[in-house]
């Protein structure tokens, strides 16, 4: 057979197998291609963005130091952290010990003097009531279940205090329960633990000023005289800098605790150039302290200080004094600067089309442009404003919003 004659015969044949290869591709194409399912795809939902400025605040408060000629091992009188009025005995030191003997006894007191803290308030249950004892059950059981979550997030600090807090809401509740028999032997074993390690001289320390506050001696850092309000008044950054760097101050005695008589004290945070457009003075912020619980207090900024490269050292302010707080010289705190109430729009889900910032969503097998107006952006995302009474071309609560998808336009059908 020629080839002229092949052709004739089979051209037919070949051109059916073409049309019938194309017409499958075409169908897959608008079967898988141009389908919803190429599309990807999000609900909007309604969320509050709050906007924070971390920085590391170095703590400045006019305080006393308590202390005596000689090593000795401390019985504080007071509880840390707690308010004390004047002529009230805060603390006693005891000077009986070998020097290699201080540090294990210290330690030894201080965990008979936790111990009976803890029996203490187990016995002031108060209210007797089965209803009162279900109530500190449940209570231990959330703190319980907090601890784990916080140990399992490897976050230690505060651990002990939860601790001793648990521990005392499961003591009550056996004391309503049970009774309190055993409380009570344990109490009076500790207290004659307590007698038998103290020994040799005694020395009474007393707040002979106006009421403060007392915090015991494992609060003292050696940077009492060096973060004053007098060097906060005159703060600058290049001073800012060399208390950062100074050493603590040892001299002076052995420190047995400390008070502080105003209800004052500051915070100074560095932060970048953006703070100084973000923070304004005299204004009030919520201040979080991740390493204290996450606990949040009101505070005042009171001074914005500029150094030459543009970042700013904030001052705030505060009034409040929480006993259950650590004033931890140096540590994270988190400023909450702003928040903004929106729809939380990825910015791989914005386009602008004619000039028109806004996204598509998809209704009905349909692509539709919708219309944003954002109020805050973010770290790969945008909060944008409700509808409201902007109208139907603008994104809405609940729509379908198109987050990915290639050749979008207004109005393309998928099937």
């Amino acid at each position: 057979m020629t080839r002229k004659a092949f052709f004739q015969k089979y051209f037919l044949r070949f051109a059916a197998s073409l049309a019938l290869v194309a017409l499958i591709v075409y169908t897959l194409y608008h079967a898988f291609w141009n389908s919803a399912g190429s599309l990807g795809r999000d609900y909007v939902r309604l969320e509050t963005d709050v906007q924070l400025l971390s920085g590391e605040a170095y703590l400045f408060r006019d305080e006393q130091v308590l202390t005596v000629p000689t090593p000795s091992v401390v019985n504080d009188l007071s509880e840390s952290g707690k308010k004390v009025g004047k002529g009230v005995a805060v603390t006693e030191a005891w000077n009986g010990y070998a020097a290699d003997e201080i540090a294990p006894t210290q330690l030894a007191l201080d965990r008979i003097n936790r111990l009976l803290a803890v029996v203490e308030k187990s016995l002031a249950v108060g209210s007797t009531t089965l209803s009162q004892a279900e109530t500190y059950h449940a209570e231990a059981m959330q703190i319980y279940l907090s601890l784990r979550q916080a140990i399992a997030n490897g976050s230690f600090d505060g651990a002990q205090a939860l601790g001793d807090e648990m521990l005392t809401l499961f003591n009550r509740y056996a004391v309503i329960t049970d009774g309190n028999a055993d409380l009570r032997a344990l109490q009076a074993s500790l207290e004659y633990e307590r007698e038998a390690l103290l020994r040799g001289g005694r020395t009474v320390l007393t707040n002979t000023d106006a009421s403060g506050y007392f915090y015991a001696a494992g609060c003292v850092d050696g940077y009492e005289s060096l973060f004053t309000c007098a060097a906060l008044d005159a703060l600058t950054p290049a001073s800012f800098a060399a208390l950062q760097m100074a050493e603590p101050q040892t001299g002076g005695g052995f420190a047995v605790g400390k008070l502080a008589h105003s209800n004052r004290w500051y915070l100074a945070v560095p932060f970048d150039a953006r703070a100084g457009d973000i923070l304004e003075v005299d204004g009030s912020y919520a201040v979080s302290f991740p390493r204290n619980g996450q606990k949040t207090l009101t505070m005042t900024c009171e001074r914005l200080l500029t150094d030459v490269d543009g970042s700013v050292i904030a001052v705030f302010a505060s009034d409040e004094v929480p006993s259950d707080f650590s004033y931890l010289r140096v540590q994270t705190v988190e400023v909450e600067v702003g928040s903004y109430t929106g729809y939380n729009v990825p910015e791989t889900a914005i386009h602008v089309v004619d000039g028109v910032e806004g996204v598509y969503i998809f209704e009905d097998s349909t692509v539709y442009f919708r219309r944003i107006e954002v109020l805050y952006r973010g770290d790969g995302y945008c909060i944008v404003a409700e509808q409201g009474e902007r109208g139907d071309d603008y994104l809405a609560l609940r729509d379908i919003l198109v987050v990915s998808g290639e050749d979008l336009y207004d109005g393309r059908v998928y099937r």
